[in-house]
């Protein structure tokens, strides 16, 4: 069985991981899938399973600032030029690959629209639509993907529509303006994660934790543009340092060099706080801190949820609202502690952060986890044509 999956770029790992998560169930469930990976993104593709062959979409990188996203082509093509590029290399590798399954990654044209010529030709047997679950603002939402004429192209080009989030917690009907017969091929799947398999004691006796040390782990994500956050996420911590023996911050692969190396001079200053870019072990650093300070994007969220994390969540985007409206609807089940972008660069992390170390939370999210084991059952369904 021939499988191809697209993801578009992204300004961090999210859209990567969560990939890489449906692509490793697929390897784990059908032993005769073949899969190719398209996308621009060029950091963390080590997180695929050996078994995907990448092919690289010239990259560009953009950056979430009131300004404006600020394009710029990895090439140094103008924007035009860039995405003709892509869209052209996307259409020419499904033609000659042909998949049985096409599974598309959150944006139903493709970034730019660079999937349209390759969707339009019938390239692949089925197609199916991935979504992560909270998407945009309402009005940005169903113009992008619920009213007309884009809704009609989903289900045109799109047998199948999966929500990487449990049904109990969000439903898109419930936000947004989705016609009823999108509904009908919606499936909610779940977060993708598994519950993390090892206790918290094991964990840390694996990472050569001594038992009494209290940790935090804070990350942001694949990072770019994190620094004000960074900066405050080390006054926080410096501000709980009598609640805490060890911290460690993850960057993240896109953060900026110059920004990595002012956030490594502030915690030279400070021995007991160390800095990675990047820790392939991050779910088990979630499973065994104290406390976990992360970015509330979807992928994150999920992996929280899955080590059962003391978290406080971070909606660190600028110019989108998604990752508010996620973590508050975690926030709001008593798995997570939330402290928003305004409310941390106003210093309001130092108490959040006091208050769960004081009272530490225990989510307890087991049944709202393993949508990636379900892709599978669901992708074999579509290449023989069975009820899914």
């Amino acid at each position: 069985m021939k499988v191809a999956m697209y993801w578009h770029n992204g300004r961090s790992l999210g859209h990567t991981a969560e990939s890489a998560k449906v692509a490793h169930a697929l390897v784990d469930g059908l032993p005769d899938v073949h899969i190719a990976g398209l996308t621009g993104a060029y950091r963390g593709l080590d997180l695929l399973p050996a078994e995907v062959d990448v092919i690289r979409l010239p990259g560009f990188a953009n950056y979430d600032s009131p300004a404006g996203w600020g394009l710029r082509s990895k090439l140094g093509l103008a924007p035009e030029k860039h995405f003709g590029l892509r869209q052209e290399l996307a259409e020419v590798l499904l033609r000659h690959y042909r998949p049985d399954v096409f599974l598309v990654n959150h944006l139903p044209q493709g970034e730019e629209a660079e999937l349209v010529p390759a969707l339009r030709g019938r390239h692949a047997r089925r197609s199916v639509l991935t979504l992560r679950g909270v998407l945009f603002d309402r009005e940005k939402t169903n113009r992008k993907y619920f009213l007309e004429p884009m809704a009609s192209w989903i289900a045109e080009h799109f047998d199948a529509v999966t929500v990487h989030m449990p049904s109990e917690v969000f439903q898109l009907e419930q936000h947004y303006d989705v016609p009823a017969y999108l509904l009908d091929r919606v499936r909610y799947l779940g977060y993708l994660t598994d519950p993390h398999p090892t206790d918290r004691q094991t964990v840390r006796e694996r990472l050569g934790w001594h038992a009494q040390d209290r940790w935090a782990v804070a990350s942001m994500g694949g990072g770019q543009g994190a620094l004000e956050l960074w900066r405050r996420i080390v006054t926080a911590l410096v501000a709980n340092r009598r609640s805490l023996d060890r911290a460690l911050l993850v960057t993240g692969p896109y953060l900026e060099p110059e920004a990595a190396a002012e956030l490594r001079r502030l915690a030279e200053a400070h021995p007991w706080i160390s800095v990675v870019e990047f820790s392939p072990g991050m779910p088990d650093l979630m499973r065994a801190c104290d406390v976990f300070i992360g970015a509330a994007g979807s992928n994150m969220i999920a992996e929280a949820l899955s080590a059962g994390s003391n978290t406080v969540l971070i909606p660190r985007q600028v110019r989108e609202v998604e990752q508010q409206v996620h973590a508050r609807l975690v926030r709001d089940r008593g798995f997570a502690r939330m402290c928003d972008r305004a409310e941390v660069l106003a210093g309001d992390l130092d108490e959040v952060l006091g208050e769960a170390l004081r009272a530490p939370l225990q989510p307890e999210a087991a049944g709202l986890l393993g949508g990636a084991r379900r892709y599978p059952k669901l992708v074999r369904a579509l290449h023989e044509g069975s009820a899914w």
